[in-house]
């Protein structure tokens, strides 16, 4: 593999083009939610970005399919998909009725916490002071969100709560490779990972299909005009399939895992912005003050042992969540 010079300027830019683009995910779901059936949206999402993924297996000389090379690594990644694309984006889908764009992006930013809990209730790994400190801070910002006057449902409802198994979809995902399959990497780039994840989610996702009845007809709706078509091709393309190559290169450039993560951490702040042009969503005082905390929580989640909280922080390698 060719050596690629450490760039943390242009690696801090592209992570958060990253970030923008993932954070613009859940207003460009809000577009077409409610429109077609939801198994169907989510189905047409992932389809579009594992055929964007053969394509580019196809015509790119640098960039070739990797075969999986034991059925363990093939459980993995199936799993993954599953579990961090499908299970994640049909929830996702179903908040919409309940709650806005912003608010489930919001959510969706305090995955580490949720994984976080994860480890500590199964592996018994007690999170230190600061991180603990950035939970409670995280949520008090939810809290301050989710009682804006302007909610079309005041207070906590049945859409955070879908919205949250969609982000534990993803704290599965974390939490199953990193207990099991953390050498993944090792044989699988990005590109290759991503399809199989994408394929196995448009999988599980048309078999739910078939077995709930969904209404593969609503499909027409996606090209019923061109904001919808626009809608979910970028979902397909650029938040699931672009993204990632951006995510990659800015993974290489800054070489410290603590740069990108904290791009990461002002995706709801996207999110809610995005929510503003996009659908028209109120940005009010109170939720831009709750945003904000989240983001500096998620901030000082980031940080971790590097703040001092009375004691000497222990030095240690940031760890990927």
């Amino acid at each position: 593999m060719s050596t690629v010079t450490p760039n943390k300027s242009l690696g801090l830019t592209l992570a958060l083009v990253c970030a923008a683009l993932w954070g613009a995910s859940f207003p460009l779901g809000g577009v077409l939610a409610g429109k077609l059936d939801p198994v169907v949206l989510a189905i047409a999402r992932y389809a579009i970005a594992t055929l964007g993924f053969v394509l580019l297996f196809m015509f790119s000389r640098k960039h070739t399919l990797k075969k999986i090379q034991s059925k363990k690594d093939f459980a993995l990644l199936a799993a993954a998909g599953v579990s961090a694309q499908a299970v994640f984006f049909y929830f996702t889908i179903l908040a919409y009725e309940f709650t806005s764009s912003g608010e489930i992006g919001v959510i969706n930013g305090m995955a580490p916490f949720l994984t976080m809990l994860a480890v500590f209730v199964i592996d018994k790994i007690k999170p230190t002071a600061p991180k603990i400190f950035a939970v409670v801070l995280s949520l008090a910002g939810a809290g301050v969100i989710a009682y804006d006057p302007t909610n079309k449902i005041q207070g906590l409802n049945l859409g955070h709560l879908f919205a949250l198994m969609g982000v534990l979809g993803f704290v599965t995902y974390n939490y199953i490779l990193g207990k099991f399959g953390s050498d993944l990497n090792s044989r699988y780039d990005l590109f290759s990972s991503s399809f199989y994840q994408f394929a196995a989610a448009t999988v599980a996702l048309l078999v739910l299909g078939v077995v709930t009845g969904a209404d593969f007809s609503s499909a027409a709706v996606l090209v019923e005009n061109g904001k919808n078509f626009a809608a979910i091709m970028a979902l397909g393309l650029l938040c699931s399939g672009i993204a990632y190559a951006i995510w990659e290169l800015a993974t290489l450039k800054t070489q410290d895992a603590v740069v990108t993560t904290m791009a990461l951490n002002v995706l709801p702040l996207f999110a809610m912005v995005v929510a503003y042009f996009l659908l028209g969503e109120t940005i009010t005082l109170q939720k831009l003050a709750g945003v904000v905390t989240v983001v500096i929580a998620l901030c000082i989640y980031t940080l971790g042992d590097k703040i001092k909280f009375g004691k000497k922080a222990v030095s240690q390698q940031p760890v990927a969540e």
